[in-house]
């Protein structure tokens, strides 16, 4: 068994439980108001790391100097996987909430919204986006590893800088300029800095985070904005979405402020409790390596949970904090469930892993 570093398995554990989360209370925090918002909105926001986390730990491992790389074996293994599995899963999922799950609910079939799906992902929990995003990453990881050296560490640093300013920065006080006549983004866009937007610059940071280890002051820092990021994701949204509904969309995203410190400070203090500790414990073993699964595989647990067997009319709207420990549980289990068997079984356990 090959030996397998603590601090990744517990921040993939970490992430799948955050995005659950998440996904858990979206409904919750879209469609209702007063206490069933308040309580959703907490645990919301305080999953938001969890994407982050992800990206992190993928910059971290594919772009580490120490392990062997060979570019067409990268892309004849590893991005045609997920290449593979964003067409399987996406046509999955099209034919589910377009055929399966309406015959489920006793409602009509809907041969449009198969199409629909396929091109735009739209509905609730549209999570293969994160599969989109990784078939791109993927693409540019052979050339991020050229220039990705610990003898650039000034360079990398200075992207990853002017990458929180442009990219981060301007995305996270552009929602509160978005109805203005000039707005934060629209002014930016004029100097196209798209080379240092979007969710290259996670690989990065984790590639970072990982190869020069911050000292036990700047972990501080890092912990200290991680925790006061942590915060905005819950109180701004609270205390802003009156006056600005779409923040519960746009202030917690992966590509805002917010959402990035919260994750590089949350990564930073589980590499630093961890340390270079190996994984001893099937349990975390099994559990870090269904990550993946439960990511693809919970949305259709989440959707027979939320439209057919536990709708949260039904459960009682008056216990919003029992509804969504239940519907994590329900979904979690669920999930792990049909993953865990499967994923053992060759040839099966390709669409769990990438």
């Amino acid at each position: 068994m090959k030996p397998r570093a603590l601090k990744f398995d517990l921040i993939r554990i970490t992430a799948i439980c955050m995005v659950l989360f998440i996904h858990v209370t979206v409904v919750l925090v879209l469609f209702y108001h007063d206490a069933t918002f308040t309580v959703a909105n907490v645990f919301n926001g305080l999953g938001r790391a969890g994407v982050p986390l992800f990206l992190l730990l993928s910059g971290a491992l594919l772009l580490d100097e120490d392990r062997p790389f060979d570019t067409k074996k990268f892309y004849r293994t590893s991005f045609l996987s997920i290449a593979l599995l964003l067409v399987g899963w996406l046509l999955f999922y099209a034919s589910w909430r377009a055929f399966l799950l309406p015959l489920l609910r006793g409602k009509p079939t809907d041969p449009k919204h198969f199409v629909t799906y396929l091109l735009t992902l739209k509905g609730l929990y549209p999570h293969l986006w994160y599969l989109f995003m990784l078939v791109g990453a993927y693409l540019a990881v052979p050339f991020l590893r050229l220039f990705v050296k610990k003898e650039n560490k000034p360079y990398i640093l200075g992207f990853i800088l002017l990458s929180v300013i442009v990219g981060f920065g301007a995305t996270t006080f552009g929602v509160f300029t978005r109805d203005a006549d000039v707005n934060v983004g629209s002014f930016l866009t004029k100097f196209h800095f798209e080379y240092a937007t979007g969710y290259l610059p996670y690989l990065l940071i984790g590639w970072y985070l990982t190869t020069f280890p911050p000292k036990k002051a700047m972990r501080f820092v890092l912990y200290g904005l991680g925790l006061a990021a942590a915060l905005i994701c819950v109180f701004g949204v609270q205390a802003w979405v009156e006056d600005i509904p779409d923040i519960r969309d746009y202030l917690v995203e992966a590509t805002t402020l917010p959402a990035l410190l919260y994750g590089v400070g949350l990564f930073t203090l589980i590499c630093a409790l961890a340390g270079d500790r190996e994984t001893k414990s099937p349990v975390t073993r099994a559990l870090s390596r269904a990550s993946f699964g439960v990511y693809i595989l919970h949305v259709v647990v989440l959707d027979v949970l939320v439209n057919i067997l536990l709708p949260y009319k039904v459960f009682g709207e008056q216990y919003p904090l029992w509804y969504i420990l239940t519907l994590f549980v329900l979904t979690a289990i669920g999930s792990l469930i049909v993953v865990l068997p499967l994923s053992k079984v060759k040839g099966v356990r390709k669409i769990f892993h990438y």
